[in-house]
């Protein structure tokens, strides 16, 4: 039964020549436990064998242990993305099960004596110098690895290494689930009509349909009775748009308290996990988890993450308060009495209208020009005018999905496919976690090639949260949601349109994690060129593209409440930084007190004293950003820097615009994590990045 399990588990499929594509529906609770509970068995016992006839030539042991790895990632990351977007208590069980033993197996792999030794040996060989800079790479950077995951360790302190990466992935998935499940029963209900007065129609069909899920009968989207969701899009929609302010402060705490359920909460599970992360950088001789982070990133220390929050900081101040100024000024204009104690629920909603009023055009009603199939195309023709490649999707129903709104492109390049992605768009409250993400399915790997390849074609997939569409009707997208497409869509070629082919530096492999986001915030800025994003446009009922007059507010809002939004990721930053050089040491102030008082020190607008967005910070705890939060700014100096370049050349210069994408595509996109980042931003720009470009874009300078 077990070896009948893993082999489905295991059992891929191919579209043309992409291949190692999975069976998601092969991948039932049942199947899992017993499949990948025999996976691990082999995968030791094969681990086992390399290390008692490991010979230190990169065939001799980086070839095996890709192969392992590969085959022991490929079923775990499957079950971790169902778990994400299909959850279930009966997966989440199953994964559970058999995580343990995965984490052992993982930890056992990154603290092997014979692998490490033998790849000591590959380094210090007369011919390792001849290698290509990806192979040299790959052994350089896995020597590093092992060394921070305790190679060098004895006894106890080895095995309490093993203990806290052990707990620490329960832990971390622990509060990735607690949230979803949080979701699944969370609902704010409302029955009457003048209550929801401005919430969008949308929003209010779908809380109706969740209201006939929940028991009730004969709920519209008209009349109701509503029974909201607690998820992004509902948040998101009531504080921009919904005139009741006693609604918008329901939604406002329910969302603020997300993680903090009973039976659910996920307080605690932070507060082990920061202890945890600090004791384990310690026994690998880190003064804080702080100083471990930033040792394997671009940032050249710690100290240099807070400058770069100093710097942004200073120029961002000034207009934040400018800006908060302006808003309560306006809400006063408009006879609003909160104005003179506005709360935090008043802030998205009087932005909006403030936006309103200065640019002229109502978000929600854009939601109609911007049709989900347009938008694609659009994305994919300037991928084509830039890169000199097509995107063509697949036949529905030709390739297997994990849900049915889920597609599968090709990427084409002279008449040869030469990767795939999958697309996951909407919402699913209770089965899928909120925010937006890429993954990778198939690595671009030299050892994994088909017949008549150099290599393995990759395959990314890429998740969003958009507003579900009513039945029969095409999905319409925010403004944010097509700049979330486009950003996510960047992550993804970094991984589809790399050229190397050690799978161990090939896509985002080895691409420093503060440097991670460039190729993605990149892309965003194509949105703010006019003629493009006219271009997206088409009304869902007339077709007209969107005008000129509304293009050019659309645009000139680009950097509405830009000191605010800048002050608000630096307040992530900096608390994300604080904790994790801070906190876990003994006495001292918890993490809610160190986040309230870095809230203090630098939003300029209302928040509440008892509001906490740690329990619910995934990118911290569940995610890859730990004491890593300020990548975001980091890579959007990179990135504002980056188009700078195509601007110097002139957006409507065609062949101009051709010869820097190009050059962008060999370097950044193409180099993967090869060489060190910055070597590889220098190639591309003759320089380091400067942050100017960014202040500048922002109008901060």
């Amino acid at each position: 039964m077990a070896d009948d399990a893993l082999a489905r588990l295991e059992q891929t499929t191919s579209v043309g020549p992409i291949a190692h594509l999975p069976l998601w529906e092969a991948y039932t609770p049942d199947q899992v436990e017993v499949g990948a509970a025999r996976l691990i068995e082999e995968v030791d016992a094969a681990f086992a064998t390399l290390e008692g006839e490991v010979s230190p030539t990169w065939a001799g042991t980086m070839e095996p242990l890709e192969h392992l790895e590969h085959r022991l990632g490929h079923v775990v990351g499957v079950v971790s993305h169902l778990v994400s977007v299909k959850y279930t208590d009966e997966l989440k069980t199953a994964f559970d099960a058999i995580r343990p033993d995965y984490v052992a197996l993982a930890n056992r792999m990154s603290q092997s004596r014979p692998i490490y030794d033998a790849m000591l040996q590959i380094r210090a060989a007369d011919g390792f110098a001849d290698e290509s800079p990806a192979r040299r790479r790959v052994v350089e950077e896995s020597i590093r690895a092992m060394e921070r995951s305790g190679v060098h360790l004895e006894g106890g302190a080895k095995a309490r290494y093993r203990e806290i990466q052990q707990r620490l992935a329960e832990l971390s998935n622990d509060f990735s689930s607690n949230l979803v499940k949080q979701e699944q029963s969370a609902r704010i209900d409302v029955d009457d009509p003048d209550r929801v007065a401005g919430v969008p129609e949308p929003i209010l069909a779908l809380a109706a349909t969740r209201a006939v899920s929940d028991g009730v009968e004969n709920a519209t989207a008209a009349d109701g009775p509503w029974h909201f969701a607690v998820n992004g899009p509902n948040y998101v929609a009531v504080i921009q748009h919904g005139k009741d302010q006693g609604l918008r402060e329901e939604f406002y705490r329910a969302y603020r308290s997300r993680g903090t359920a009973p039976q659910l909460d996920n307080r605690p599970l932070l507060q082990e996990i920061l202890e945890l992360r600090q004791e384990m950088a310690q026994l690998v001789g880190f003064a804080n988890y702080a100083e471990f982070s930033v040792a394997a990133k671009m940032a050249s220390d710690v100290a240099a993450v807070w400058t770069l929050f100093e710097e942004l900081e200073s120029a961002a101040r000034p207009a934040a308060e400018r800006e908060y100024a302006q808003l309560v000024d306006f809400m006063r204009a408009q006879g609003a009495p909160e104005a003179e104690d506005p709360q935090p629920w008043d802030v998205g909603f009087w932005s909006e209208r403030l936006r309103e009023s200065l640019y002229d055009y109502d978000g929600e009603r854009l939601r109609s020009y911007f049709q989900m199939p347009k938008v694609f195309d659009g994305l994919f023709s300037l991928v084509a005018k830039l890169y000199d490649v097509q995107i063509r999707e697949v036949e529905p129903g030709s390739v297997p999905v994990w849900d049915e709104s889920v597609r599968f492109f090709e990427v084409v390049d002279d008449s040869e496919v030469v990767a795939g992605f999958y697309v996951d768009p909407y919402a699913r409250p209770g089965e899928k976690r909120g925010g937006a993400w890429m993954n990778t399915v198939v690595q671009r790997s030299r050892l994994l090639a088909g017949p008549g390849q150099s290599s393995s074609l990759p395959v990314a997939l890429f998740v969003m949260n958009g507003r579900p569409p009513g039945e029969g009707a095409v999905g319409l997208m925010s403004l944010d949601e097509v700049r979330t497409l486009f950003h996510e869509f960047g992550h993804a070629m970094q991984h589809m349109f790399t050229q190397i082919e050690e799978s161990g530096a090939s896509g985002l492999n080895l691409v420093e994690w503060d440097a991670v986001e460039l190729a993605s915030q990149f892309n965003e800025f194509w949105m703010d060129h006019k003629p493009f994003l006219r271009g997206l446009t088409a009304h869902a009922e007339t077709g007209e593209q969107l005008d000129l007059e509304t293009i050019d507010r659309i645009v000139a809002s680009r950097n509405f409440m830009v000191g605010n939004g800048t002050l608000r990721q630096l307040q992530f930053g900096k608390t994300d930084m604080t904790l994790h050089e801070q906190y876990g040491f003994g006495e001292g102030p918890d993490p809610f007190e160190i986040e309230s008082g870095i809230v203090a020190q630098t939003v300029v607008t209302p928040s509440l004293a008892d509001e906490s967005m740690l329990p619910a910070f995934t990118h911290l705890f569940s995610g890859g950003y730990a004491a890593g939060y300020y990548s975001y700014k980091w890579a959007e100096v990179l990135a504002a820097d980056a188009f700078a370049a195509f601007r110097e050349v002139g957006l409507d210069n065609d062949a101009g615009v051709r010869e820097v994408a190009q050059r962008f595509n060999d370097t950044v996109l193409g180099l993967g994590g090869s060489l060190p980042a910055l070597e590889v931003y220098r190639l591309f720009r003759g320089r380091d990045a400067e942050p100017a470009a960014l202040l500048e874009d922002q109008g901060l300078r």
